[in-house]
């Protein structure tokens, strides 16, 4: 009878597991080389049913500037990849805080996602391309002039 009465009070002092709450996977830093994009935020479910989440960024930089929030729908047991819009405003380093709300009250731990900003590299690779295939063009009508000559010579 001891033995019972342990056990129970055993089992009666263990704590039942808390419902699971969705959660911000964590990612890598990200390389941002355009003036408008969209930063990927993987979000987990554990719990066995389905819940739709509203994503809130905030940058910690005047070099970044969240334009939205974003509402997913997060299937049970899954995870479902949110996209935060964003714009470059100046190059450097970015931490951007995200978080999750669920009819505007916190949920969870917030979550830091370094960004690194390059919006002028996509202007300079478009350039460099450009100034690369006139200079090609250039090389191949005096190639093609030259060649031209000596076979009327």
């Amino acid at each position: 009878m001891k033995r019972f009465l342990a056990t129970l009070a055993a089992l009666l002092l263990i704590p039942l597991p808390a419902a699971a709450e969705p959660e911000i996977v964590p990612g890598s830093s990200i390389n941002l080389v355009a003036r408008d994009a969209r930063i990927p935020v993987t979000i987990s479910n554990p719990d066995a049913e389905p819940v739709t989440v509203t994503l809130v960024a905030e940058s910690t930089s005047f070099r970044l500037e969240v334009l939205e929030t974003a509402e997913v729908l997060v299937p049970a047991g899954s995870t479902q990849l949110a996209e935060i819009p964003v714009r470059a405003i100046a190059n450097g380093p970015v931490e951007i805080r995200v978080w999750l709300e669920i009819d505007g009250e916190q949920i969870g731990a917030e979550s830091v996602i370094e960004v690194s900003v390059n919006y002028d590299v996509e202007l300079f690779l478009l350039v460099s391309f450009a100034v690369a295939m006139f200079a090609l063009m250039i090389v191949g009508v005096i190639r093609t002039t030259l060649r031209l000559r000596r076979r009327s010579e």
